[in-house]
Formats: C-alpha cells, sequence, structure tokens
C-alpha cells in the first residue's frame, strides 16, 4: 500500500481507497484492514521528500485510509498541500511548528489516548480544514491544539465534533487567521475549567461564524473569547446553543473587538449553576447595535445574565443607538445602567435614596418631564386643598371687597390655591381671598402649615427639571 501511494503521488494522481458509493462511518472506517493502512512515517518521508523523486506539485491527497502510528509533521517545511479525507488517524497528528501550504483533515476520525489529536501550535498554512472530523481526546491541552497557529487564509471547522474529557476542545489561544474562521455546525463538548472553544487574543481578519454550533462544558466557558478581535462581522447565531458551568460564564466576550455588526441570537444560553453567569461582554465592541436581539432583550442579558455590574456594555449600547438617531432607546439603556448600578455595586443609603428621588421624579435625569408632571400634581393638590377647606372657613373674602368676611367663591379659593406655591410674595388673587384671621379658625392653620409644605414641594420639583434639563443630576 505504501508503494502505491508513492507511486500515484509521483504521477499526480490522488490515491482514493473509497469506492464510489461506499458509506464511510466509524464502523467502516475501524472495519478497514491492511490493504487500506499506511504508515505514518511514509507519508512524512513523502512530505520530506524523502521516497517521491518527482512528487506531484499539487501536494499529498489520500482518501479513506487508515493511518497507523502518529503523524509526525512537528518543523516541518514544505510548499505542497497535505489533503486527507476521510481518514482514521488513531494516533492523531503532530504539526507543531510546521509550514504547508493546506492541510485538509476534513471527515476524517482523529484521536489519542493521552495527546491532543490534532497538536498544530505555532503551525503557519495558507488554509486548514477540519470539516466533518470527529476529533476525539483525552489531554489537558485539548483534543485541537492551535496555540499561536497563523492561518493566512481560511480556517473552516464546519461540521466537525470535537470531544475532550479532560481539556478544551479547541484551543486556539493567540491564533491568527487572515480572512474567515468557519465554525459552522460545530459540535464541540468537554470537560474543563478552562472553555470548551478557546480564542483568548485571537485575531481573525475577516468575519467568525459560529452559525448553529452547539458547545458545552459542565465545567467552564462554552466560548472563552477573552480579547479577541474580529475585524469583520461575528455571528453567534441559528441554532447556536452555548452550555457553561463551573465558576466561569457560558460565553466570555470580556475584551472583544468586532470591526464590524455584532449578530447575537442564540437558540439556547445557560449556565448550570448560576443564570447571572451566562455572559460576560464588559470591554465588548462592535459597530452600531447587536442584531437579531432586541434592544430590551440586551439590556434584560446585561441585567440578569452577566455576572456583575459593568458600565461600559451599556455605554457601548447607548452610544449604537445614539449614533442612528434613536435618543429613546439610548435614555432607556442609561436609564437601566443606573438601575443595574444601584442594584450590584450595594451603595450606601443616602446614594440609594437619591438614587430612588432621582429615578421616580427624573428618570436618573433622561426624563425630566417627570418632575414637571408631580410639580403639576402639587398645584392640583395646593387647589383641591384650598377649595375644601376654604368652604369650611380657612378662607375669606378681605376688606378690599363689598363683602368681607363672607367666603370666597370656588375660583377665589383656587386662584389662592395657586397662590400658595408661588417662591415668594403673594398674586393679586390674594387681594380680595386670604386666609382668614380668625385665631380659632382650625381648617385657616391646616391650610397654612399645607400652604408651607406644598411651597417647599414645588420648590423642589422645579429645582430638580431645571437640574435634569441642563443633565446635572445625570452628570452626578
Amino acid at each position: 500500500m505504501e508503494q502505491a501511494l508513492i507511486d500515484h503521488v509521483q504521477r499526480g494522481k490522488r490515491l482514493d481507497l473509497i469506492a464510489e458509493g461506499e458509506t464511510v462511518d466509524e464502523a467502516s472506517m475501524r472495519s478497514w484492514g491492511d490493504a487500506r493502512t499506511i504508515s505514518a512515517t511514509v507519508i512524512r518521508d513523502i512530505l520530506r521528500g524523502r521516497l517521491a523523486a518527482d512528487p506531484d506539485p499539487h501536494g499529498l491527497r489520500l482518501g479513506g485510509a487508515r493511518i497507523s502510528g502518529r503523524l509526525d509533521l512537528e518543523n516541518l517545511t514544505t510548499d505542497i498541500n497535505l489533503e486527507l479525507n476521510a481518514c482514521l488517524l488513531e494516533e492523531g497528528v503532530i504539526a507543531r511548528g510546521a509550514r504547508l501550504a493546506f492541510l485538509g483533515l476534513a471527515s476524517c476520525r482523529i484521536e489519542h489516548p493521552t495527546e491532543p489529536p490534532l497538536d498544530a501550535e505555532r503551525l503557519t498554512c495558507s488554509r486548514l480544514a477540519l470539516d466533518g472530523s470527529r476529533i476525539t481526546g483525552q489531554a489537558a491541552a485539548g483534543s485541537v491544539s492551535l496555540l499561536g497557529a497563523h492561518i493566512s487564509g481560511v480556517l473552516s471547522c464546519d461540521g466537525a465534533q470535537l470531544r475532550n474529557d479532560f481539556g478544551p476542545a479547541l484551543d486556539a489561544d493567540g491564533l491568527q487567521v487572515g480572512q474567515a474562521m468557519y465554525l459552522r455546525g460545530l459540535n464541540a463538548t468537554c470537560h474543563s475549567s478552562r472553555g470548551a472553544v478557546r480564542l483568548l487574543g485571537a485575531h481573525i481578519g475577516g468575519p467568525l461564524e459560529c452559525i448553529s454550533a452547539a458547545l458545552a462544558n459542565d465545567s467552564g466557558p462554552a466560548l472563552n473569547a477573552d480579547r479577541l478581535q474580529v475585524d469583520e462581522a461575528m455571528y453567534l447565531t441559528d441554532e447556536f446553543t452555548a452550555t457553561g458551568g463551573g465558576k466561569g460564564v457560558a460565553v466570555d466576550l470580556t475584551g472583544a473587538q468586532v470591526g464590524g455588526t455584532f449578530v447575537f441570537a442564540p437558540t439556547r444560553l445557560e449556565h448550570k449553576v448560576e443564570s447571572h453567569r451566562r455572559l460576560a461582554v464588559d470591554g465588548l465592541t462592535y459597530t452600531g447595535v447587536p442584531k437579531r436581539i432586541s434592544a430590551e432583550g440586551w439590556r434584560e442579558l446585561l441585567r440578569h445574565g452577566t455576572p456583575r455590574y459593568a458600565a461600559q456594555p451599556y455605554q457601548r449600547l447607548a452610544a449604537g443607538y445614539r449614533a442612528q438617531g434613536d435618543e429613546r432607546q439610548a435614555r432607556q439603556t442609561l436609564m437601566r445602567q443606573r438601575d443595574d448600578q444601584l442594584a450590584r455595586t450595594h451603595p450606601r443609603w443616602p446614594e440609594r435614596w437619591w438614587g430612588w428621588i432621582t429615578k421616580v421624579t427624573l428618570g436618573y435625569g433622561y426624563q425630566p418631564w417627570r418632575a414637571l408632571w408631580f410639580l403639576a400634581a402639587v398645584l392640583a393638590l395646593s387647589c383641591v386643598l384650598a377649595v375644601v377647606l376654604g368652604s369650611h372657613g380657612a378662607l375669606a373674602q378681605t376688606s378690599k371687597t363689598a363683602t368681607p368676611g363672607r367666603s370666597c367663591t370656588v375660583v377665589q379659593q383656587a386662584s389662592v390655591g395657586l397662590d400658595l406655591n408661588l417662591p415668594v410674595g403673594t398674586s393679586v388673587a390674594r387681594e380680595d381671598c386670604d386666609l382668614t384671621t380668625d385665631s380659632a379658625s382650625v381648617t385657616a392653620t391646616w391650610l397654612s402649615v399645607a400652604s408651607w409644605v406644598l411651597r417647599l414641594l414645588a420648590w423642589v420639583f422645579a429645582a430638580l427639571f431645571i437640574a435634569g434639563f441642563t443633565s446635572a443630576v445625570r452628570k452626578t
């Protein structure tokens, strides 16, 4: 079989051991006998130019083989492609520090009992394809290790199934991808406090698509993308699910930078222990506002789905709506930020009281018209009290009228009620109708005391309106 592979490479042909119409599944792969078995050392020596005098310039293309031994590409430098399709690699691949034109491992089964099944730390290539592959390991370093790898083109893991019982499923901290990264339909499951899919400090030159991906980790984050940089859009949508556990959050996007649109519409986002550990987005930046999720839905997630209060996510959302000219949503966002701050930072009682007062009367300074409604209510209450108490002897016509001492008319009583809220002095309404001078009049005393209180409230609400209108309250 090794000689047949060498002959095909020299003739520039693809050695495909899969018959037309043959079903390639786990059982089929494991049933392949010696007729389909190729030593990993033969593939290594072909790539290093030791066995093929005139190799195919398109590279080594092999399909439907069982590769015995661990395929060692460590520190290999070559311009040819390596394309393995529907192959079984029971001892995995090591490609640390390798420089390849293209590495394709589509629809493969890759395993290793103790080491990362695909160890490609510091790999450099133009494209890496893991589409449809099933990669299973038990290494703390991850089932797929792409630490510090540099892929100038596209990284594709569409439909791949990654599993690890003792570490990350995909560990790609510091990964550099020149174009797009596709994780569409990816299924990643692990038991690791470090995360199922790790992209810490990674840089994606194009879009990052986690469409219909299912990430699960009962011991830590499902997606750990702290300080991830995506130059174009980022998609966490269309049946995307993330389940986290332990002390981490389900999806960690702390400090991530998305140069394009952030599209966020998970079908399920949950944490197995605490619901407020579903998402971390402090420092996350993006263009515009999050798509496929409503403004209220995003605010609810910030309030009830994040582990702690952070101002930046609210400020980023408000800035996005303000840039779109939607001041209403911007104000609503900043008001919810203040709600969250008061609820989760545990301020001292003076700040809590002041926060409650400004929320009710001014909407924290973003709805100053509320103070005008309270001022109108004070004026109305003053008129009602003046009419009710005035009809019971609190008010009487003055000596300047033709009938001094007689009860005032309803209009006169209401006018006095308005007059009682004047900050200083009196109006012409008091010339004809005023508080009775009878010292025994209890109603006059009550109306006089009430007028002091109502005047104070009128002052307060007027001052609050001015403070809110001039943004003095929200700035504090």
